[in-house]
């Protein structure tokens, strides 16, 4: 399938790669249909760019490379939402905020995507009752230089 984007242009992407998100993301429900585009060829770091409106592009990383011992709790009933059976594979993203101060990038890890990597579906959740913020910080935090959190280790 065809679809445009406002940072890549016209891109054909596979209808057997679009993950699927019920709800939207929190502040864009309306848009429901989403694929993941690589950030920079050696990068952690992902956008999630909505089908639906081109000019909707998330950067999300798997929150799990910068913060190992991250726990979020996912209730039963969020897993039947996106039909997570045992043997799927649970995929993990956290939005990232980039400002011009590289040094201030953050995960919001109170409201992580959870996904279906088999089934490609989605839903973004919030952690209630938890520690994690909306503004994690990830080069302060675990003290890595703004090249190393830009690209693959």
């Amino acid at each position: 399938m065809d679809i445009n984007t406002e940072r890549f242009g016209q891109i054909n992407v596979p209808e057997d790669k679009v993950i699927y998100i019920r709800e939207g993301v929190i502040g864009f429900e309306k848009n429901t249909r989403f694929i993941l585009l690589d950030f920079l060829e050696s990068s952690p770091l992902k956008w999630l760019q909505s089908t639906q409106e081109p000019s909707l592009a998330f950067i999300v990383c798997d929150p799990w490379y910068f913060f190992k011992d991250y726990a979020p709790v996912i209730s039963k009933d969020d897993k039947i939402d996106i039909r997570l059976s045992l043997k799927d594979e649970l995929g993990l993203l956290s939005i990232v905020t980039i400002p011009q101060d590289i040094s201030k990038a953050s995960f919001n890890l109170l409201s992580p995507i959870i996904i279906n990597m088999d089934k490609l579906e989605g839903k973004q959740i919030i952690l209630y009752d938890s520690d994690y913020t909306t503004k994690h910080k990830v080069l302060s935090t675990i003290k890595v230089s703004s090249k190393k959190f830009l690209q693959k280790q």
